[in-house]
This record gives C-alpha cells, sequence and structure tokens, in this order.
C-alpha cells in the first residue's frame, strides 16, 4: 500500500514538472496568404512578458512552458493569443498565420489598434536607433558604416519610417478625426477619408502644428467650398 501511495505521489510530482516544463519553441510567422513572411512581429510569453520580434525572415524562438500562452502582435493584424501546447513541435517549426484587420492604417485612428506602452516604448527606441548613425559618424566610424550600409541597418530605418508614421497618423487623429469632423459640420453622412483627399491643404503637418480658431476655420472653410460643389 506505502508503495502504491508513493508511485502516486511520484506521478503527480512527475506530471507538475511536465506541465512546469520549459520547451524551446521554434516558427515562422506569415501573412494571411501562408506564405509571405511577416518580420517584426511582437512574440511574447504571455506569463512573463519575455519576448522578442520576427527575424527579416519572419522567423522566431522563445522559451515557454506548456502551461503558458504566447501573443502574436503587429500593427495592423489580429493580435493572437495560442497556448505554447499548440505550437511547440520539437524539432520542427511551427507555422503562426497573422489576418489583417478590416480596416488600413489612414482609414481609421490609430488609437484604435490600442498599442501597448510597451509596443510604443519599443517604436521609440526604434526610430532612435535608426538616427544614431549620425552620431556614431564622429565616435566610431565603422559603426557608422556598418549602420549605413548593412542589411539590419537598412531594415531598422524602414521600420523606423513606419514607426514615425504611426506616430505621425495618432497625433493627427487626436485633433482631427471623422468624429471630429461629424460635430463640427453637423453632417453625419460626411465621408472623411474623401473630405480629407479633397481639402489637400489640410496636411498632416498643419493639424499638427495648429489648435483650435486656426484649424476649425480652416476646415469649415473647406466644408462650405465642399457642399457648393455638391461633392
Amino acid at each position: 500500500m506505502k508503495n502504491k501511495s508513493c508511485i502516486l505521489v511520484i506521478s503527480i510530482i512527475f506530471l507538475s514538472l511536465q506541465g512546469f516544463a520549459q520547451n524551446v519553441i521554434k516558427g515562422i510567422i506569415t501573412e494571411s496568404d501562408s506564405v509571405t513572411p511577416m518580420p517584426f512581429v511582437y512574440v511574447i510569453n504571455a506569463s512573463n512578458g519575455h519576448g522578442q520580434m520576427s527575424d527579416g525572415n519572419g522567423k522566431f524562438s522563445i522559451v515557454a512552458s506548456d502551461r503558458d500562452s504566447i501573443i502574436f502582435s503587429f500593427v495592423g493584424y489580429i493580435r493572437l493569443k495560442i497556448p505554447a501546447s499548440k505550437l511547440y513541435k520539437g524539432f520542427k517549426e511551427s507555422k503562426v498565420v497573422m489576418i489583417e484587420t478590416a480596416y488600413k492604417l489612414n482609414q481609421v485612428v490609430v488609437s484604435d489598434f490600442k498599442l501597448k506602452p510597451y509596443e510604443k516604448d519599443y517604436m521609440k527606441r526604434v526610430i532612435q536607433g535608426s538616427k544614431t548613425s549620425v552620431v556614431n559618424a564622429m565616435e566610431s566610424p565603422i559603426s557608422a558604416l556598418y549602420m549605413q550600409f548593412s542589411q539590419k541597418g537598412k531594415e531598422q530605418r524602414k521600420l523606423a519610417a513606419i514607426f514615425e508614421e504611426i506616430f505621425i497618423q495618432e497625433a493627427v487623429a487626436k485633433k482631427f478625426n471623422a468624429e471630429t469632423l461629424r460635430k463640427l459640420t453637423g453632417d453625419d453622412t460626411i465621408d472623411f477619408e474623401r473630405f480629407r483627399k479633397y481639402c489637400y491643404y489640410l496636411s498632416n503637418d498643419y493639424i499638427i502644428n495648429h489648435d483650435g480658431y486656426d484649424l476649425y476655420y480652416r476646415v469649415m472653410d473647406c466644408y462650405y467650398r465642399w457642399k457648393d460643389e455638391k461633392r
């Protein structure tokens, strides 16, 4: 009887340890076509917040136990949360297919993406890192040349440009968006995107650098011309 109890206890302990065993999950992230690799996707262990980004070929590697869940996140795509047990394939790579949201970046208030603080912090670091080559030219010409001509440097500058555009869109959306336009004009049927294209001088730069009367006077001036032309 004692032997059976010992075996039972050992079995329970063994199963518990199995649940907490750490596995190295390797895989590739693709677009919705299941073929095109997706670089720079956040891959995060939801249990401890540790993670990384997929590389230039969409590949990732992360440590997790069977009880953990892995988050896959990229701006403009549905955020996925997948149990680590479903991703672990031993020596084989798992495939994660990202699904694009129904809206595009230029068609929606960026805050609707609900960017997490760690995402914004990372974006800011990438932008700053893409500009350090000028500083490094004085301190380390080799580092400056590497950042200027290496594939990694080019990818970082490309990613930084995307992130800068996201921050610009977010700043614009906070001051002028579809809801603001409807409230100003009292026109609930107005097409915000068409209005923005029509009022070409309501550029992102103008919106960011003007407030109150200056901004909304120009909006209304454009709206009256829009109505006169029966747009």
